[in-house]
């Protein structure tokens, strides 16, 4: 106990010797949750400042070690009767004063007075000296250095739960692979309690009695080429941690692709519709055609027909195995324009005078047979 004359624990705990008891805790708390271990890793002063907090605690969370240490600093505290303890321990302290001069009268009376004065201890040591012994019949002891909980002798390894999340990507992604940075929340044991949700026989102020936190953690995951839709992709030990020792689980990816306001599949087919003029149909041209790894020019023979439908070898989705890759198939719809002008509409009706074409001729109605 004399080792805490010097230890100023309500300073540490930031509150004065008179508050009452809960507020001891709250002020614990409070301090023990934001200088926690888990919460400041690899910060020295926080860890010393967590040591030097639950020390301050040992002692004044105790009412009975709060009174025995408001008595050795001389606080005067409510719940303390310090005149009549204090009045008590010097009446004491003064009769084992007393005794001891007395028998160091009889056994030394060959003595010098001013030697016996020079051995003699003062009041007040004998007080202090009186104060310690009291201190240490009730077992006063300063408390050990806060250490990680030990394992359990023989407590079997636990492998950490699989995390599965979903992944969203899009087309091009998917066949040409890329890289995404995911954000996976782990739920791990608590690192302060060891997920026994009770810390000193309290429940943990860092789990709050749940035994496990959690944690957001970005990763870079790598998607590989050509992926399907459901697919399953595996990063081995990115789960929830392991107990014990155990291995932690693996993290699951599942894969979906975003649908194109452009392209469809079929099986490793991409089908599209183009747009075409009615000049552009009739007259023949080349025309821009988007694919899933970019553009590629398109011939358009003169007389295409809406509806027709044209192959572009090889600009299809790759088989992950053979990279044997599927085509792509455009059908084109010819599109007439909005709006037409006068000149246009004098066009349209000349090239009609010139041309007498009739596309609906080779229709059979049922009630023509």
């Amino acid at each position: 106990m004399q080792s805490y004359k010097n230890k100023e624990y309500y300073q540490i705990l930031g509150i004065k010797p008179s508050v009452a008891q809960k507020d001891i805790k709250a002020a614990y708390r409070s301090l023990a949750r934001k200088y926690h271990p888990d919460v400041n890793k690899g910060n020295k002063l926080s860890e010393e400042k967590f040591k030097e907090i639950g020390e301050a605690y040992f002692v004044l969370g105790d009412e009975k070690k709060r009174k025995q240490y408001d008595l050795l600093k001389g606080y005067n505290q409510t719940q303390i009767n310090e005149d009549t303890v204090s009045q008590q321990a010097k009446k004491r302290a003064s009769d084992a004063y007393t005794e001891r001069s007395e028998e160091k009268s009889t056994t030394d009376k060959t003595s010098k007075p001013d030697k016996e004065s020079q051995n003699d201890k003062s009041f007040n040591d004998v007080f202090n000296e009186f104060l310690d012994n009291v201190f240490n019949k009730n077992n006063f002891k300063e408390p050990p250095p806060v250490q990680p909980k030990p394992k359990q002798a023989g407590a079997p390894k636990k492998r950490g739960d699989d995390i599965t999340a979903d992944i969203s990507i899009s087309i091009a992604e998917a066949h040409n692979g890329t890289t995404r940075k995911v954000n996976i929340l782990h739920t791990d044991p608590c690192g302060q309690c060891k997920g026994t949700k009770h810390m000193n026989g309290s429940t943990c102020i860092v789990c709050n009695g749940k035994g496990e936190i959690t944690n957001h953690k970005k990763i870079n995951v790598k998607i590989p080429t050509n992926v399907k839709e459901g697919s399953k992709i595996r990063i081995p030990y990115e789960g929830n941690k392991g107990q014990n020792g155990g291995q932690n689980g693996d993290l699951f990816l599942l894969i979906h692709i975003q649908k194109h306001s452009l392209f469809t599949f079929e099986n490793l087919n991409v089908l599209c519709e183009i747009p075409i003029t009615p000049s552009e149909a009739a007259l023949g041209t080349e025309i821009d055609v988007p694919t899933i790894d970019g553009h590629v020019n398109m011939k358009i023979p003169p007389e295409t027909q809406s509806g027709q439908k044209f192959r572009l070898t090889g600009q299809g989705i790759a088989e992950s195995q053979s990279g044997k890759k599927g085509d792509q198939l455009v059908t084109v719809m010819i599109g007439i324009p909005n709006n037409l002008s006068e000149k246009e509409k004098q066009l349209y009706q000349e090239l009609a005078r010139i041309r007498k074409f009739n596309p609906r001729e080779n229709i059979v109605y049922e009630y023509d047979k």
